[in-house]
């Protein structure tokens, strides 16, 4: 595969990514609210002065946070389909993935306390 195939390939599977957030903006409110929530945590890092460094981190840490809130949504989307009918084994698919996005923003909310406190 010469270079104008490997761009073309990664174009396209930007434009496959691209539909997975349109998606998750458009049907999750839970997206739009963390995503809202790591909009502020991005502003306020900059606008308190923070260290380069410092930022990094808590924008590495809030696209984590949307990460796993996609993986999530991603989880929910595909147990729902398989298995329409409430049970067992879809509440434990889907608390588990939960929790992920749980610890992702107990990550990001413990690095700013360690921001404010010290």
């Amino acid at each position: 595969m010469g270079m104008t195939g490997i761009l073309r390939t990664i174009f396209t599977k930007l434009g496959y990514s691209v539909d997975g957030v349109k998606v998750a903006f458009r049907d999750e409110p839970s997206f739009r609210q963390w995503a809202l929530l790591v909009l502020v945590s991005d502003c306020a890092v900059l606008l308190l002065g923070y260290p380069p460094a410092a930022a990094g981190a808590v924008f590495a840490l809030g696209f984590l946070l949307l990460a796993s809130e996609l993986i999530n949504t991603a989880v929910e989307i595909l147990v729902d389909h398989v298995h329409p009918e409430r049970g067992d084994v879809a509440k434990r698919a889907k608390d588990t993935a939960s929790a992920m996005t749980l610890l992702t923003f107990l990550a990001l909310a413990s690095f700013w306390c360690g921001l404010l406190l010290f």
